[in-house]
């Protein structure tokens, strides 16, 4: 028997995907809007922080010690984004330079496969991760504008969180994915379904952990960029670590 799978409506979307049975990875989304990197080839380093560069479509943003960059010969092609031990405030950031092309109005798909080769440590600092869909970018995540992501917190760091915040209420820090226990090193296959905005759906390797609310919305409150974020703010000892690896990102959604 094959590895792969068709759906000719996949999760109700009303459009079909061809994806792996055992990893549930879809490998052939067939949307009017198609977004995919698996950060293959030679191009090792990224934009310098706050640019952007012909042909490639990420931007990175990097406060102090924090590092973007594709790893050397790794297999199937992964970014890294890190924090050193260093006492300060750091940032790593990969997104699309604030260019919020995707719409949460147009069923909108988002899929990531993600380790956490490091988790955030702690300290008196509060390092964290997120990564998911979001809108321009903020140092301070609770205040980025609208967001829906996977979040990792250095107080609790094998525990996964699910939040939403549509600019009109957020569901911030409290919505655990129950049954999942984040280890340094495994990877995981992580999906954001919006294709119903009223109940937006946090997969993890094909098992639903979290439903949430982003109805809320008006305007261009709705659009968003993929956003992947380690970050640690600085107080007393910022000597926190985080290191994020990203296999792959696929992103679909329908036309408007």
């Amino acid at each position: 028997m094959g590895k792969t799978r068709a759906n000719y409506n996949w999760k109700n979307t009303g459009f079909p995907v061809v994806y792996d049975k055992t990893t549930v990875e879809s490998i052939t989304p067939m949307f009017p809007i198609v977004f995919m990197d698996d950060f293959l080839g030679g191009d090792i380093v990224l934009p310098a922080t706050g640019t952007v560069e012909s042909g490639c479509p990420w931007s990175t943003l990097i406060v102090a010690g924090g590092a973007a960059a594709k790893v050397a010969g790794a297999i199937n092609g992964v970014v890294q984004l890190a924090l050193d031990a260093t006492d300060e405030a750091q940032i790593a950031v990969l997104d699309w330079n604030d260019q919020v092309s995707l719409s949460l109005a147009q069923g909108l798909i988002f899929e990531a496969r993600v380790r956490m080769s490091v988790l955030p440590t702690t300290g008196t600092e509060d390092s964290q991760a997120v990564f998911g869909l979001a809108s321009a970018h903020n140092a301070t995540l609770d205040t980025v504008a609208t967001n829906a992501w996977f979040r990792i917190e250095s107080a609790a760091n094998t525990v996964l969180l699910w939040e939403v915040d549509d600019n009109t209420a957020n569901n911030d820090d409290d919505n655990t994915c129950a049954g999942v226990t984040l280890a340094a090193g495994d990877y995981h296959i992580y999906r954001i379904d919006a294709t119903n905005v009223a109940a937006v759906k946090f997969y993890v390797d094909g098992v639903l952990k979290g439903t949430g609310n982003m109805d809320g919305f008006t305007g261009v409150t709705d659009k968003v960029q993929p956003y992947f974020n380690v970050s640690k703010a600085h107080t007393t000892t910022s000597t926190g670590l985080g290191t994020m690896l990203i296999d792959y990102v696929k992103i679909f959604q329908d036309r408007s």
